[in-house]
């Protein structure tokens, strides 16, 4: 798989601390599925390795990554100017694959939400969507998801439901416990671990998008394991057997 360079289309800031990249890219990259990633090659001699993104959108070329400024890449990448030139790899990783048979509900949290929106698009409202975040200035993170009517939960409640996603999705378990549902999640590693910990006693089945510092993103440097519960090879690859895995497969 080689590097394909693309020029920046716009690059803002969407809500404090977040910010939406489109890139058109020089040729395709084929078939992006929801849940894989890129790794990104940030502008600047001093920034060595790659970046991993989720692939929040991809259509006639231009692909379209939604990110967290977290440190001296993101913050490197947020100051990338309009006509920047940007190499990315990708498709990378194993998607999420969807029961035609059951109801699809995800669940998301912060930038979590950038992992799980092509997987929304995709299911074309024919999901229930539960979203959290710190405050009404993160709500516009989920502009492209309103006509899907999510559900949302901010930590001081000026918006929606106060508290977090999972006590927001506890209130309506009732109602979904009994039905044949699935659950597609990505947050922050303690709103899956609150999440695990709630629908344990009616094992849902349930993929979760893992966000994990990542190197080559290629699975060469086993710098993204994770623990599983696989007896023969229990330490799996982020970047190559996932970032999607079985909730009831993986230690968090």
């Amino acid at each position: 798989m080689d590097d394909i360079e693309g020029k920046v289309l716009s690059n803002r800031a969407i809500a404090p601390g977040y910010c939406l990249l489109r890139i058109r890219l020089s040729r395709s990259m084929g078939a992006a599925r929801p849940g894989q990633f890129v790794m990104m090659k940030i502008p600047g001699e001093d920034i060595f390795l790659r970046r991993p993104f989720s692939i929040y959108d991809y259509q006639k070329g231009v692909l379209t990554i939604m990110y967290k400024v977290v440190g001296k890449g993101t913050e490197r990448l947020s100051k990338t100017p309009k006509g920047a030139s940007i190499l990315t790899l990708g498709p990378l990783g194993r998607w999420f694959t969807v029961n035609r048979s059951a109801s699809p509900v995800v669940v998301a949290g912060g930038i979590g939400f950038a992992g799980v929106y092509s997987l929304i698009k995709t299911l074309r409202g024919n999901s229930s969507i539960f979203f959290g975040c710190s405050a009404i200035n993160e709500i516009s993170l989920l502009k492209d998801a309103m006509r899907f009517h999510p559900l949302v939960a901010t930590l001081d409640g000026s918006y929606g439901f106060k508290g977090n996603v999972v006590q927001l999705f506890k209130k309506h378990l009732k109602g979904l416990k009994d039905k044949n549902v699935e659950i597609f999640t990505c947050g922050p590693d303690n709103m899956v671990k609150s999440l695990k910990q709630l629908i344990e006693p009616y094992k849902i089945p349930c993929q979760v998008l893992l966000e994990e510092r990542m190197a080559c993103g290629m699975g060469l440097c086993f710098g993204c394991v994770k623990k599983t519960t696989d007896v023969q090879e229990p330490y799996k690859r982020v970047c190559k057997e996932g970032p999607v895995f079985d909730l009831w497969e993986i230690f968090l």
